[in-house]
């Protein structure tokens, strides 16, 4: 899933914007008092409307950060009072704004104590939870200055430079004003690069540059996407959206499509040019070649930020052995399952174990549709769009990915299928599963059908989002397959492929394994292949502690189910478990169980 919402961005404070709140006057209700002479004041707040009034202020802060966050999170700020940012793409992390972020955590905290929580309503506990262990874990992630260079903008896969042609390619045209804010944008482009450009050197400077495999990654996407410069996706999808914007003269979509061709050319594609000589001009200086934990303090910062994404509280010994016993256990149930079954056996061993039958995108996501009525909660009926990446993005963009929609236009959400990466009916099936229904696309939809405060969505937490992702994966193969006994042997192969790799991550981020930790680890499992471990060590230092939420969310997800289903006993309905999970709402695992 991709959120809209700069998650590219390296300063580690969660929410530095959300303090503007000199509104917290008072904790007692009272309606109205009189001063010294006579003259009525403003009726001093009660703690609960004082904690409205922050969510509000909250959530405004973050919506209007920046051009490209408010067009995807909203389409009409105006309704809410919202006033609209600069075109731009916003400010960078540079030491002044790095210090002002340290101001503004310890701000956080000094006005959440005034709150008197017993007072607040339930909504409300939960966000003043969430942003409670939010302030906490900022605190550590900001303690010493290195630790706001230990992670770039630029990364494999889903670094800013990735992701940004897509969001752009998706930038919602509302009203054709908003064509105008797409076109400041790209001017804006080159101007961001730079100063990203800027962070990296100094990242390289202190010696946290990416390793010399992960920079030629970069440089290689980079390279792809500079292809066919008359031919970008950025000059096609556009040409093809004003072609289909009405109200335009033939004349205007000409002159439009002149201007953003110009901007393309000059700007996007020039930043892009900017960058790969900068990386370049980086590989090999200032490199390192391990995880986070290889760093000074790196093992406390990794686990913090581990946490922090992941939504759990398990100290890094207790994960450490919960990876042990769910590694052997599903190695040990594949193992079981393939020798112990031989007509299983013979058809693996002749690849035609998890065949289904041909289908498209369209039609494998009507049957998901259909498959989860029985246990999941009915969601209104909303808009989706399966689009392929673009054949300049493919090789270096992940299998698919969800685009989380507008607030206020939740209705309508976009599902990108990367051809290249998908060569199997069964893969495609449960990849469909994880970004529709029942996972992202429809997670989603639920919760903001409940109409929560929008503050949720700021609040978002990637471990629920993701494990409840994967958890939607893991039934689609007993959707896909007849036999349960196949189904769960081909969940548990895909999810031991997840579970190793998120180890390493673990290991060499939070751990402090070292490139032979991680090639003992996969030669415990038969994987001796130089490739292969190169491959999985290159990955999980170049994305730091971005395998592990997927894992991690979903072992969390488990643990809760099966806990739930245990004290309930007979009483017990996993589709009331999964309307209660849903309604929730993404939020840190001990938050929700707190609240359950």
């Amino acid at each position: 899933m991709i959120s809209k919402n700069y998650i590219f961005r390296t300063v580690p404070i969660l929410f530095m914007l959300l303090l503007c709140i000199a509104i917290l006057v008072g904790c007692t209700k009272q309606d109205k008092h009189e001063d010294e002479k006579g003259r009525e004041d403003e009726p001093v707040l009660t703690s609960e409307e004082s904690f409205d009034l922050l969510m509000e202020e909250i959530f405004a802060d973050w919506v209007s950060s920046d051009a490209l966050s408010m067009n995807y999170y909203l389409a009409d700020p105006e309704s809410r009072g919202i006033e609209r940012p600069e075109s731009t793409f916003g400010d960078t992390a540079t030491p002044e704004r790095i210090e002002e972020a340290k101001q503004e955590t310890q701000e956080a905290s000094d006005k959440l104590d005034t709150i008197n929580y017993d007072e607040l309503r339930s909504d409300q506990k939960i966000v003043y939870d969430i942003l409670r262990r939010n302030v906490e874990l900022s605190r550590i992630l900001e303690r010493e200055d290195d630790f706001n260079y230990y992670i770039g903008y630029i990364r494999p896969l889903i670094g800013f430079q990735v992701q940004l042609p897509v969001l752009l390619a998706e930038f919602n045209f509302y009203t054709a004003e908003d064509i105008d804010r797409y076109l400041d944008l790209l001017s804006d482009t080159k101007r961001y690069f730079d100063e990203i450009i800027d962070f990296e050197r100094e990242r390289s400077k202190r010696g946290y540059f990416l390793s010399d495999a992960n920079v030629d990654s970069i440089c290689e996407q980079i390279e792809s996407f500079l292809e066919n410069r008359e031919d970008n996706l950025l000059i096609t999808v556009f040409d093809d959206r004003i072609d289909n914007y009405e109200g335009l003269t033939v004349e205007q979509r000409e002159q439009l499509k002149e201007r953003n061709k110009e901007l393309v050319l000059n700007n996007v594609l020039v930043a892009y040019e900017t960058l790969l000589s900068a990386m370049k001009e980086l590989r090999g200086v200032g490199v390192n070649t391990g995880g986070l934990a290889d760093l000074p303090n790196g093992t406390e910062y990794g686990h913090a930020l581990l946490r922090l994404r992941v939504g759990t509280d398990k100290p890094a010994d207790e994960l450490e052995a919960l990876y042990d016993e769910w590694l052997d256990s599903t190695w040990m149930s594949i193992m079981n399952t393939i020798f112990g079954n031989p007509d299983i056996y013979e058809r693996y061993l002749a690849g035609e174990i998890g065949e289904i039958e041909d289908g498209t995108p369209k039609s494998y996501i009507s049957a998901l549709h259909r498959h989860i009525s029985r246990d999941f909660p009915q969601i209104g009926s909303t808009g989706l769009e399966v689009l392929e990446v673009h054949e300049s993005l493919q090789e270096h963009m992940s299998p698919a990915f969800y685009l989380v929609p507008a607030i206020d236009r939740f209705n309508e959400n976009v599902i990108y299928i990367n051809p290249s990466s998908i060569n199997e009916n069964l893969f495609l099936f449960t990849v469909l599963a994880h970004e529709s229904y029942p996972g992202h696309m429809y997670q989603t939809v639920y919760f903001l059908q409940q109409f929560p405060h929008p503050v949720r969505m700021a609040l978002s937490n990637t471990g629920y989002t993701e494990g409840w992702a994967t958890y939607a994966e893991m039934e689609s193969y007993f959707f896909a397959l007849e036999n349960p006994l196949e189904a769960n042997l081909m969940w548990e192969i895909r999810f031991f492929d997840i579970l190793l790799v998120s180890y390493a991550d673990l290991g060499v981020n939070v751990l402090g394994w070292s490139y032979n930790d991680v090639e003992s680890l996969l030669a415990e499992y038969n994987i001796t292949s130089r490739e292969q471990v190169d491959y999985i060590y290159n990955r999980v230092t170049g994305i730091p502690l971005n395998s592990i939420m997927y894992s991690l969310g979903f072992i969390e997800f488990m643990e809760l189910l099966n806990d739930t289903r245990e004290a309930q006993g007979d009483s017990f309905s996993l589709m009331e478990f999964h309307r209660s999970f849903l309604s929730f709402g993404p939020a840190p695992y001990p938050i929700i169980r707190k609240h359950s």
